[in-house]
């Protein structure tokens, strides 16, 4: 069977109490690019040190850690966790909502996510 959606390697920072990047000039800068679909520059918030991705520092949490999955065609696929699991987390990902912090999703052989 063919793979519908395969996820590489996906992480998502947040940062407690943060609207937008900060600025608007930043908030500009990732309008424009998902305008253009072209990938946010600013959404890796903070550069991951080898051996500190699972740390949470100060107001910045991972809220996905090095997820990897793929689902064929024809498969069903339930996504069941406790509060704060990432669940939701996910599937604005999915969706485009947002954008992940690392990693990437590929939807029927496209990338959907960067």
């Amino acid at each position: 069977m063919s793979t519908v959606i395969k996820i590489d390697n996906l992480w998502k920072e947040y940062r407690l109490g943060v609207i937008g990047h900060g600025t608007l000039t930043r908030d500009l800068q990732s309008w424009w690019a998902r305008v253009r679909g072209k990938e946010d520059p600013n959404s890796q918030l903070v550069p991951m040190l080898a051996g500190q991705e699972n740390q949470i520092e100060g107001d910045h949490f991972w809220a996905l850690r090095d997820i990897n999955l793929e689902v064929k065609k024809g498969e069903i696929l339930g996504i069941i966790g406790k509060n704060g699991a990432g669940k939701s987390t996910l599937l604005k990902i999915l969706s485009r909502v947002t954008a992940p912090t690392k990693g990437n999703i590929k939807i029927k052989g496209r990338l959907a996510s960067y």
